[in-house]
């Protein structure tokens, strides 16, 4: 998969367990939590999501609550050069 495929992938679980739907267009930069379209309890199971798109375990040791800001902090955190 390349990054628009999993960029897409993203944003269409955030966009289906969504508690509210966003106001506008969810881009790469709109804010997940801050919004209210994910609460932390939907974070254990968007971890299982990431893990699938990525074909490997996640370490929850080294996630830092900032990676689940936005769409672009998720890529970098979990599939860009950084979480090689």
């Amino acid at each position: 998969m390349d990054e628009q495929q999993i960029r897409a992938e993203l944003r269409e679980w955030i966009l289906a367990h969504a508690k509210s739907k966003p106001s506008g267009e969810l881009t790469d930069q709109t804010a997940i939590l801050e919004t209210g379209l994910l609460s932390s309890l939907d974070i254990v199971e968007f971890v299982l999501f990431i893990e699938e798109l990525r074909g490997d375990e996640v370490d929850t040791d080294d996630i830092e609550p900032e990676v689940f800001t936005s769409i672009d902090t998720l890529w970098e955190g979990f599939f860009g050069q950084a979480a090689g």
